[in-house]
């Protein structure tokens, strides 16, 4: 089957009329203010599995590049056999979970207090942690995370989740009993007061790279079990006295991801889950590919864009 169109060319930049272009107030608050939203929807992969992103200005790392103290019993293999799911893979050295998601030190910046500031990063990292790590969201229940939004953006964004629209910010997982637990992550956040059409806001702009553990066979090459999610999101949070009660808080405004070892398939009905894979009966193995710099923040994502 063709792929999408948005799906199979480079750096395609997506607008459709739903949340890409949300208004902090409707015509009933006879608002004028627009949230552009450009956004990068190439979910296609060639073989390994790479999309295109940009990057952003550097922010403050969350991660260290030392390998991280194991967190409890390896997740055990379909023999149960305990195994490092992550040896091989250049996310061996991430931190697990929520270690990884750190805010930068909260300073009063242009209209926002400290304390405005830091409840806004706050926002931010539970956003983080309910799209890409939490089990609700993993086992495809959105509502945790919508609920941490601003009322005005929720019914936007939960239209996403019809389609595959949400891969951008959000993780589903396809096969739940192949999926381990133990996500490992590395990312930086940034943040800056801005304003736009006279609305004072406070963004704030994260990168990370997310990896997934999956049980594959014993004798898949190195990193094959693992899937790799390299997103960058931009997140507002308007100055509570320029905005009426329904647009206060958080607000995802753009987003873009890059996938590595994703299965196509699966992307495209948008649920996660690792490309390696068994080719015919002779037992020929399809390796999980390069993944070129995608777990690398410090270097350009890659820019291979075809399945």
């Amino acid at each position: 089957m063709a792929l999408p169109e948005w799906m199979s060319s480079a750096q395609t930049e997506h607008r459709p009329t739903g949340w890409e272009r949300v208004r902090f107030f409707s015509a009933r608050h006879n608002g004028a203010l627009m949230l552009g939203l450009g956004l990068v929807l190439a979910l296609a992969m060639v073989g390994g599995g790479l999309v295109i992103v940009d990057r952003i200005a550097d922010g403050v790392r969350t991660s260290t590049s030392a390998t991280p103290t194991p967190s409890g019993t390896p997740p055990v293999s379909r023999v149960g056999e305990p195994r490092d799911l992550f040896a091989g893979s250049p996310a061996a050295s991430f931190l697990p979970g929520e270690q990884a998601v750190r805010m930068p030190a909260a300073k009063a910046t242009g209209p926002f207090t400290e304390a405005q500031v830091r409840a806004a990063l706050e926002s931010v990292r539970k956003g983080l942690i309910e799209s890409r790590l939490d089990t609700s969201m993993l086992l495809g229940d959105p509502e945790p995370f919508l609920r941490l939004l601003a009322p005005d953006v929720r019914e936007e964004l939960r239209s996403d989740f019809t389609g595959n629209a949400f891969l951008r910010y959000a993780t589903r997982m396809a096969s739940p009993s192949e999926w381990k637990p133990g996500v490992r992550a590395d990312g930086r956040v940034s943040y800056r007061a801005t304003t736009e059409n006279g609305t004072r806001m406070l963004e704030v702009s994260t990168e990370f790279v997310w990896a997934y553990p999956f049980d594959v066979d014993l004798r898949a090459p190195a990193g094959a079990s693992v899937v790799a999610l390299r997103d960058r999101v931009v997140w507002q949070v308007p100055h509570p006295e320029d905005v009426p009660a329904s647009a206060r808080g958080l607000w995802l405004v753009s987003a873009d991801v890059v996938t590595w070892n994703a299965d196509c398939d699966k992307l495209r009905d948008g649920w996660v889950q690792e490309q390696f894979w068994i080719a015919d009966v002779h037992g020929d193995r399809i390796p999980a590919g390069d993944p070129g710099t995608i777990f690398d923040l410090d270097a350009p994502a890659p820019t291979t864009v075809r399945c």
